[in-house]
């Protein structure tokens, strides 16, 4: 680790998270990341402040703010893919988790898995993406995986009452948390059932701008579409009011990269009631960057972002929950971010005559030659098929 780097790392934070931007984040977060003089209104702040500082953490960062849209409305299924890499071909296995052009993220990770991506699919496509996958593995390019059906991510903000700005420190409440999670009132949360296609070519080109960037005005999207400002924000509006523009994730780090881990844990619960109980809760643990749930299940998919130093309390947090009776199991794998790679959704895919199309013969032969001449995992693989 590079010194310079690691101060940098922490200087940065630190610059970011000072009172003012605090109360201008957490504003934004609450009353959405678009409105600034909405923002302004609602802190007593000047909108040349709000204004102002938001375009330095822009300037330094690109972006502060994206889009989670909410795929079920577009036709789409979020599958968590963890695999085991064939020892040797790690690369070669990032390289064939891409080639569907589904992939949302793609992460090395250690723990029981070499790799973990995250897929939209569509919906009438599951079964075949489900056999693509498989033939990694008949092919010999991974030697085992998971194929996880999942609800979208609901992003979670840094509850910043655990924060003194002042002194730039955060507070761990392990007890408190504990406690907490066990006397909250469940919430209800229910799995999408309707997989509905709301949208066209159009209204997914702003939704692959807003991943990009949250906040792209109105009249940066109108060229880009091919139609005037007036008609940009009638599609924004319908995309709010379908329920596809829900979620937006913010780009803070509550703690430099350089002193960090971060996890996906899947996380077993005894009952419905108890998930919904943890639920309930999430955003007061704002070491939790997102949470998802596994469908059909009492089963939560949850990335975790936190110090090094405090893994071993927040593995401990996990245990007490399940010392009282609110979870049966929990499993982890740590992310390398330095690996990670994300992408936008695929609108290259979309077709406004016939929707999503996705062709499985054609990702197997791009598989067969990704793995042509390597050896001895040809040797003892099965021929690809699109069965």
């Amino acid at each position: 680790m590079r010194l310079p780097l690691y101060l940098k790392g922490i200087q940065e934070i630190e610059k970011q998270l000072d009172p003012v931007n605090v109360t201008i984040l957490s504003a934004m977060w609450k009353f959405g990341p678009r409105n600034l003089l909405e923002v302004s209104r609602r802190t007593d702040l000047p909108f040349t402040t709000v204004y102002h500082r938001v375009g330095k953490l822009e300037a330094r960062s690109k972006r502060i703010v994206y889009l989670m849209p909410q795929t079920h409305a577009l036709g789409l299924t979020r599958v968590v893919v963890p695999v085991v890499a064939r020892m040797g071909y790690e690369e070669l296995v990032a390289k064939a988790l891409r080639i569907p052009n589904l992939w949302r993220s793609i992460n090395r990770c250690e723990g029981p898995f070499t790799h973990i991506s995250t897929h939209s699919v569509p919906v009438g496509s599951l079964s075949e993406f489900k056999k693509y996958i498989s033939h990694l593995s008949k092919s010999g390019l991974i030697t085992d995986f998971k194929f996880i059906l999942t609800g979208d991510p609901i992003p979670n903000f840094p509850d910043f009452t655990c924060y003194d700005a002042k002194i730039k420190q955060w507070s761990f409440r392990w007890d408190h948390w504990t406690n907490g999670v066990k006397a909250m009132r469940p919430t209800k949360t229910e799995d999408p059932t309707d997989y509905q296609l709301r949208a066209d070519y159009r209204d997914i080109l702003i939704v692959k701008e807003l991943q990009t960037n949250g906040r792209i005005s109105f009249a940066e999207l109108a060229p880009l579409l091919g139609i005037s400002l007036q008609a940009v924000k009638y599609r924004y509006d319908r995309l709010v009011s379908s329920g596809i523009v829900k979620h937006f994730q913010f780009d803070v780090y509550a703690f430099p990269v350089e002193i960090s881990a971060c996890h996906e844990l899947m996380i077993q619960f005894t009952s419905d009631k108890a998930m919904n109980k943890f639920l309930a809760f999430v955003s007061k643990l704002f070491f939790v960057a997102a949470v998802a749930k596994v469908l059909k299940e009492n089963t939560l998919v949850i990335r975790t972002y936190l110090p090094q130093s405090q893994v071993g309390n927040m593995f401990g947090f996990f245990s007490a929950l399940a010392n009282a009776g609110l979870l049966t199991s929990y499993s982890a794998v740590r992310l390398d971010l330095a690996t990670r790679q994300t992408q936008t959704i695929s609108f290259e895919l979309f077709d406004d005559k016939k929707g999503w199309v996705f062709d499985l013969k054609k990702c197997l032969i791009e598989a067969q030659t990704l793995t042509k001449g390597k050896g001895p995992i040809i040797s003892s693989a099965k021929t690809l098929k699109s069965e």
